[in-house]
């Protein structure tokens, strides 16, 4: 059994003791990987005082064995609904206190199986999983960092064949194709491309829209490793002289390096949101970043905590945020510069740092 998952699911179980709980069932299929290693997607984990169980089908029989070596196993045959088999997984007890997890089991799930285990009562829980999740051990921290070399690596390639004709669509397509090429499993997400005018949009879709003429590109993307990810926004600089261009994004690189300097365990994340905010109010810009500054990710492009206004949740040692102010001007276009940031012992190290983002060190020339 792996002994990483083994950890986990302990400290998940001393929790149920603090809360008076016999059992907990985790159906959030993210959950059932962090607990367990196991990758597919139809699994829910029992865990009780006494030890844990997996449920699923067998049509992952030999990959539960592969992945989950030595946790037990419950594989409910296609006729036997999940919540009886739930029902069964809790053994021979007849009555006790069960949490389950609110924001991943409906609404319908939790009455049925309130029907098979009536004597029990059933507490909805927020967040156990995902609060422990926030602290990255070290093998998700270098599953990360391979993460971030592999998304450099990608966007590297793509850089060297930029080319006037290119489209938006154009780009994203070979920038993905980069990486699985260079070994990620998948992408992040759905690669952010925005020329010109179209960077104002934040998450705006990749269009048609070619980078001639055009006097920057801005590009989040990320790569995942092993289901651990990463992201990252760069803005490639197409007119050198640009003064407008070169104001706003130094702006944003300034609010950038300030909350970088900031954090370290204590601060809280709406603290630091408010420092690099600070920054581009004094510019003049502060009604053009509405944002949050950052967010926690890892085997989720978006967990807590978050860089924002009313998080305040105590930074600490292990805990990976992304940093990423913005400016966006309609009709014009937008800067956002965004690195990985982990938070150490004595402050932090930006896991990024050797991915360029000077004003200068951006500049591209695609004539």
């Amino acid at each position: 059994m792996n002994n990483r998952f083994f950890i986990r699911r302990n400290k998940i179980r001393r929790s149920l003791i603090h809360r008076q709980f016999d059992a907990i069932l985790i159906s959030n299929p993210i959950n059932v990987r962090y607990l367990t290693g196991f990758t597919g997607n139809d699994a829910y984990l029992m865990i009780k005082n006494s030890g844990d169980i997996i449920l699923s089908d067998p049509r992952f029989t030999i990959q539960i064995e592969e992945e989950c070596s030595g946790l037990e196993t419950y594989l409910r045959s296609v006729n036997e609904p999940l919540m009886h088999a739930v029902g069964k997984v809790l053994g021979k007890t007849t009555s006790g206190t069960l949490g389950i997890e609110a924001e991943s089991l409906t609404l319908a799930k939790r009455d049925r199986l309130a029907q098979v285990i009536p004597a029990w009562q059933i507490v909805t829980t927020q967040n156990i999983v995902e609060e422990l999740r926030q602290i990255k051990d070290r093998n998700e921290i270098q599953l990360i960092r391979k993460a971030i070399d592999l998304a450099y690596r990608s966007f590297r390639s793509i850089c060297a064949s930029l080319s006037p004709e290119q489209t938006e669509l154009d780009i994203r397509n070979n920038l993905e194709y980069q990486m699985r090429l260079h070994g990620a499993e998948d992408k992040s997400f759905p690669s952010i491309i925005g020329v010109g005018s179209r960077a104002a949009l934040p998450h705006g879709s990749p269009s048609l829209l070619k980078l001639a003429g055009q006097s920057h590109l801005l590009i989040d993307w990320g790569t995942i490793v092993n289901g651990y990810m990463s992201d990252l926004t760069r803005v490639l600089i197409f007119q050198k002289k640009d003064k407008k261009l070169r104001t706003v994004y130094e702006t944003v690189l300034k609010a950038q390096n300030a909350a970088i300097k900031a954090i370290k365990p204590g601060k809280n994340c709406n603290e630091i949101d408010a420092i690099a905010r600070a920054v581009i109010s004094d510019a003049g810009f502060g009604k053009y970043f509405d944002h949050g500054l950052g967010h926690s990710f890892g085997l989720e492009i978006h967990e807590s905590p978050r860089f924002v206004g009313g998080d305040h949740t105590i930074l600490k040692p292990g805990m990976i945020l992304t940093v990423e102010p913005g400016i966006y001007l309609k009709d014009w276009g937008g800067v956002r510069i965004e690195d990985d940031i982990l938070v150490t012992k004595t402050g932090c190290e930006v896991l990024s740092d050797f991915v360029p983002k000077s004003f200068d060190e951006m500049f591209y020339s695609i004539q």
